[in-house]
């Protein structure tokens, strides 16, 4: 069970290199997806240094941390409300996940992938805010 779930993690966590949508050129040929994701990752490092991303990939990655986040925020109503029942398991579980975002942002991807603590914070707003305005609609 455990190495479903890992596995089911590196999937969703590898989605938006498979989806990148903007072409790059390597050796005179045009490519798309996660070749194209590994050059501009590649680019990024060389120009910035370990760890650290280009802008226009920045921005890639934090429309799909919003985009997640909003599915996220779906799942987990329905989850509370419908299967649990509770409206305080909702408020238990975006908690559980914050405090999840914020050990892998800040604990394990810069052990896995060397990330700078800018991109973990980058990271942390694109997925926290869209939470945080959902409760306080809820709340208000």
């Amino acid at each position: 069970m455990k190495q479903f779930f890992i596995s089911l993690y590196i999937w969703l966590d590898s989605i938006p290199e498979r989806l990148y949508p903007f072409a790059q050129e390597i050796e005179g040929q045009w490519v798309r997806g996660k070749v194209a994701y590994f050059k501009v990752l590649e680019e990024g490092f060389t120009l910035l240094g370990p760890g650290k991303m280009r802008p226009r990939l920045i921005i890639y990655r934090g429309a799909w941390h919003l985009l997640g986040s909003i599915v996220f925020i779906v799942g987990v109503t329905l989850l509370a409300r419908e299967v649990l029942g509770s409206e305080a398991a909702l408020y238990i579980l975006m908690g559980a996940a914050i405090l999840a975002l914020v050990c892998q942002e800040f604990i394990l991807d810069p052990r896995r992938h060397g990330q700078n603590t800018h991109k973990g914070i980058i990271d942390v707003v694109t997925w926290v805010t869209p939470m945080l305005i959902y409760v306080a609609f809820l709340v208000w």
